[in-house]
C-alpha cells in the first residue's frame, strides 16, 4: 500500500499529484484514460481542519464544496438546493429529483435509522469502542446486475475511534479521483463531520485517514494540473497569518445539542441568528456571496465572500471569484 501523509489538504494534494506523476500507471476506463497507483492508497491529514485548497490551477469552488458539506450533515439528497452551486451535478441524478447515493442521506436516512446520533451513543458510552462503523455502501441496492445507475457511492464505510478524548476516524472508498475527489470534495466533506462528530462526543478533532482502494486521475486533468509541482512550499494556512503560524479555523459546532435543529432551519431561513454563531459568521455570507454572484453583482459578491469570518474560506472564495472576473 502507498501512503501520503500530511498535515493538511494542500500538502497531500502536492505530494499526491508528485508521486502519481512520477509512478502511476495509465490505464482506459469507460470515462477516459486515468492514471492510476498500483496499489490502494492511505492519505493521512494530521490537521484535517486545514481544509480549504488554495491552488488556482486546481481552481476549487470553494463555495460548492463547504456547502455542499452542510447539506450532508442535513441528511439531504435532493437534486434543487445543491446543483445551485455546479450545474452539472444533476446528471449524476437518476430521476433529476434526488440522488442515489447521497452520502448525507445515507447516513442520516437512508437505513431507517440516524447512523451519526448512534456513532455518538457507542463513543460515548463505550471506551476505546471498535464497533463504532458507518456505512454508505447497501449491498441490496448498489451490489447489482448492470452498470445503469449514476451515482452509487464512492466513500463506502468510515470507522470511528476514540483515544484520550481526541476522535480519529477513517473513511474507505472504492475508486477516488485524486483531483476532484479525494483532495477536493471529499477533503472538506469529511473533515467537516470529523470535525462536527467530535463536537457532538465532547472530544478534540484528531487524524483523518483516507483509505482509497484505487486513487487515480483522469490524464488530461493530470497534465494541467503541472504547475503546481513548481510549488512545493505553498502553505496557506501557514501564509495567512504575518507572524507564518498557522491559521487556525473557527469552529463549525459551539453548541452541540442544537445544532442539527439549527441547521435544518438555516437552510430555511438563513438570515436568522443562531447559537451556532458559525452559521452566521461563515455559512450565510458565503451563500449570500454565491447569490449576488449568481445574479452578476460582482461587487457585492467579492464583499461578502470578503465578510467571511474564516479567513481561510474568505481568501478562497475572494481568489475564486477574482479568477472568474479578472477574465
Amino acid at each position: 500500500m502507498y501512503s501520503i501523509v500530511g498535515r493538511n489538504v494542500s500538502e497531500a494534494f502536492y505530494i499526491g499529484l508528485q508521486a502519481l506523476d512520477a509512478g502511476g500507471r495509465v490505464v482506459q476506463t469507460r470515462g477516459g484514460n486515468v492514471a492510476e497507483f498500483e496499489t490502494p492508497v492511505c492519505t493521512t491529514y494530521k490537521v484535517p481542519t486545514e481544509r480549504v485548497l488554495f491552488y488556482p490551477e486546481r481552481d476549487a469552488n470553494p463555495y460548492f464544496h463547504l456547502l455542499e458539506s452542510l447539506w450532508m450533515l442535513a441528511g439531504r439528497n435532493d437534486v434543487e438546493w445543491i446543483s445551485q452551486f455546479n450545474g452539472r451535478i444533476n446528471t449524476y441524478s437518476d430521476d433529476g429529483v434526488v440522488f442515489h447515493g447521497a452520502y448525507g442521506y445515507r447516513w442520516r436516512e437512508w437505513f431507517g435509522k440516524d447512523q451519526l446520533n448512534q456513532a455518538v451513543t457507542r463513543l460515548t458510552t463505550y471506551a476505546n469502542d471498535r464497533r463504532t462503523v458507518v456505512t454508505m455502501w447497501d449491498a441490496n441496492t448498489d451490489l447489482v446486475e448492470g452498470n445503469d445507475g449514476k451515482d452509487y457511492p464512492c466513500n463506502t464505510q468510515i470507522y470511528f475511534q476514540a483515544r484520550d478524548d481526541i476522535l480519529d476516524m477513517t473513511v474507505c472508498n472504492r475508486s477516488n479521483d485524486m483531483i476532484w475527489g479525494a483532495y477536493g470534495a471529499n477533503a472538506v466533506h469529511m473533515s467537516v463531520l470529523l470535525e462536527y462528530m467530535a463536537a457532538r462526543c465532547g472530544m478534540k478533532v484528531g487524524t483523518y485517514y483516507q483509505f482509497s482502494n484505487n486513487l487515480h486521475a483522469y490524464v488530461d486533468v493530470l497534465e494541467k494540473m503541472s504547475g503546481i509541482l513548481g510549488t512545493p512550499d505553498y502553505d496557506p494556512y501557514a501564509c495567512i497569518n504575518e507572524d507564518g503560524s498557522h491559521y487556525i479555523p473557527p469552529p463549525i459546532v459551539t453548541d452541540p445539542k442544537s445544532f442539527d435543529e439549527e441547521l435544518e432551519q438555516w437552510f430555511e431561513s438563513p438570515d436568522t441568528k443562531f447559537t451556532n454563531t458559525w452559521l452566521n459568521d461563515v455559512a450565510s455570507p458565503m451563500l449570500r456571496s454565491w447569490q449576488h454572484h449568481k445574479s452578476q453583482e460582482r461587487i457585492e459578491a467579492v464583499l461578502e465572500a470578503a465578510s467571511i469570518k474564516d479567513e481561510a474560506w474568505s481568501q478562497a472564495c475572494v481568489e475564486w471569484l477574482g479568477r472568474r472576473y479578472d477574465k
